[in-house]
């Protein structure tokens, strides 16, 4: 998950609790790599991270329409008896946007749902600070380099619709505990959220489009270390009809692309000036 969603997620979940279906598929998965793709916090630890999202529509007759979300986060854990869960305190910055400052909350069912004040939703984030089954899937047997299973996404999430996606092992070191994951899917239909219309600029002026999405194809890779994300990329390609009385219909492209990038030292949200 990228920080500037935890960010808007946070904020939504202080207001009012969502739920969406994802689930990582066959149900009965076992996982016998507990080392390597389970997390284990204690208390007083951070995990500090850095991430960048970009939305951009592309089309002939408007101009490119790109939005940029940069943002860091520091979580601090906080105690726990529940080995089920990890709780935390969350400070995150969206740059030129907002900030939040010691937010409590958890993660719950292996890192699938998030909750902030007692109200819990499903995580659809592309990216998480941990390793989420509901995305990556529970693999059965000893990871080795070249292993592949799939993973069906039932509803849409962050970057791209529901659909399947396919994860390749590249590399393991398991005395480290350290794993390298490639993912690489393709569904139909917008990404998490009703996105129906939007709007561009033409020769200076802004114009409503609505907006049709088709097929979407995403890949990208991971980089987990004992159930935590050291880095995490993906880029997601969608196909999308524009139209407008202005503009008649035309055939445009969506590249959404995101990146997390584990940082070593907790992070401030507010610099002191002097």
């Amino acid at each position: 998950m990228t920080v500037a969603r935890h960010c808007a997620e946070l904020m939504a979940l202080l207001l009012v609790s969502v739920g969406v279906a994802i689930a990582a598929s066959p149900k009965d998965f076992k996982a016998d790599n507990a080392s390597v793709l389970v997390p284990h916090v204690q208390q007083g630890q951070t995990l500090s991270d850095i991430t960048y999202r970009v939305i951009a529509l592309h089309g002939t007759g408007f101009d490119d329409r790109v939005v940029q979300i940069p943002a860091t986060g520091t979580f601090t854990f906080q105690p726990n008896d529940d080995p089920s869960t990890i709780k935390w305190k969350f400070s995150v910055r969206m740059d030129g946007k907002t900030a939040i400052e010691n937010v409590l909350g958890e993660y719950r069912d292996e890192g699938r749902v998030q909750c902030v004040n007692g109200q819990c939703n499903v995580m659809t984030d592309a990216s998480s600070p941990f390793y989420n089954p509901a995305f990556w899937g529970k693999p059965i047997g000893r990871l080795v380099p070249g292993m592949v299973w799939n993973v069906e996404l039932k509803q849409p999430w962050e970057l791209g619709p529901a659909g399947t996606q396919t994860i390749t092992v590249l590399s393991v070191d398991r005395a480290n505990g350290i794993v390298v994951l490639k993912r690489e899917g393709e569904g139909v239909g917008p990404y998490e959220g009703k996105h129906d219309a939007t709007t561009v600029k033409k020769d200076g002026k802004t114009i409503r489009v609505d907006t049709k999405y088709g097929k979407a194809h995403w890949v990208g890779q991971a980089v987990f270390q004992h159930g935590i994300t050291v880095s995490d990329e993906l880029l997601t390609i969608t196909q999308v009809e524009v139209s407008s009385p202005e503009n008649g219909t035309v055939h445009a492209e969506e590249r959404q692309y995101m990146s997390l990038l584990q940082h070593p030292n907790p992070i401030p949200i507010s610099v002191a000036v002097e």
